[in-house]
């Protein structure tokens, strides 16, 4: 059952076998056409997950295009081929951040712009960080890079002119997933359908309007 936002506050309301479904599917259509489709397939999911995203009370839409996101996907794959992975790395995620959050923006505010202002090497200094913590806490530091990148992506990102933020803590989110661990295994994995949304809805949850009135 998707979960409903209450009035002013922030959430994901998405449906985890709707979100299985369409994971699903954007894999297996971008794998059949060697991932030329997937440009399309990832605006398909952006759109859901927009249209089920709440921040302090305001809905997200995403009004990109597969078409107008596949010449630059093209580019993007072809550098990080020649490039051996490099540009994937150090410039693709930033690039693809800085056009998604260019196409979303709050409902009834899509003609304000929205921007992403990171820059690739700050984005390379957080994965290394959060992937150097991970890797010295045996994967127990997951639970602080989870909260650590996405504050720092929010911190960088400005939605219909709104700048937001990221209040999550990572004793917070460990407690979450232990919960949901623990759900999963006595379901015999059956609740591994809702740990997705629910870690969605627990970040979505945590993310604000700085100066909201």
């Amino acid at each position: 059952m998707a979960k409903n936002v209450a009035a002013g506050e922030s959430g994901f309301t998405g449906g985890a076998f709707e979100n299985f479904f369409r994971s699903w599917v954007v894999g297996f259509v971008s794998v059949i056409t060697l991932s030329l489709a997937y440009p399309a397939m990832r605006c398909w999911k952006l759109r859901w997950e927009c249209d089920n995203t709440y921040y302090d009370g305001k809905r997200l839409v995403f009004d990109g295009k597969g078409g107008q996101l596949f010449g630059l996907y093209i580019k993007w794959l072809l550098l990080s081929v020649i490039t051996l992975g490099i540009y994937y790395i150090v410039c693709a995620r930033v690039s693809m951040a800085k056009w998604e959050t260019k196409h979303t923006h709050f409902a009834g505010e899509e003609d304000v712009e929205s921007e992403f202002d990171g820059k690739w090497y700050q984005l390379l200094g957080v994965n290394i960080l959060t992937a150097f913590v991970t890797l010295i806490t045996l994967s127990l530091g997951i639970y602080w890079a989870h909260c650590y990148q996405i504050r720092w992506l929010c911190g960088h990102r400005t939605i219909s002119g709104q700048r937001m933020y990221f209040d999550g803590k990572a004793i917070q989110f460990f407690g979450k997933c232990i919960l949901w661990t623990f759900l999963t295994i006595i379901t015999l994995t059956i609740y591994s359908f809702w740990f997705t949304v629910k870690a969605m809805d627990w970040t979505a949850s945590h993310t604000h309007i700085e100066n909201r009135v």
